[in-house]
């Protein structure tokens, strides 16, 4: 189903998305940044993949950087599975 795709995680700040971006512009391939999926499936339903979605609602960007480690992890373990 996912013949040639690479998936990068890691911490926050690591520098995922400039390696990202950069390895898609020399292969000529598809940047799916930070959030990428809000401009993909911008139907993706909040109740079937509240991790995906939960930026939608965000105020400000604070809220995200206040997440406690665990509710960090949560987010990321969630947004892996969805």
């Amino acid at each position: 189903m996912f013949e040639n795709a690479y998936f990068i995680n890691g911490n926050a700040y690591a520098g995922k998305s400039t390696i990202v971006k950069l390895l898609a512009e020399k292969y000529n391939g598809i940047f799916c940044g930070e959030n990428y999926h809000m401009d993909y499936f911008p139907e993706a339903d909040r109740n079937e993949f509240p991790c995906m979605t939960w930026m939608k609602d965000l105020k400000d960007p604070h809220e995200f950087i206040r997440l406690s480690p665990e509710e960090y992890l949560a987010w990321i373990d969630g947004v892996t599975k969805e």
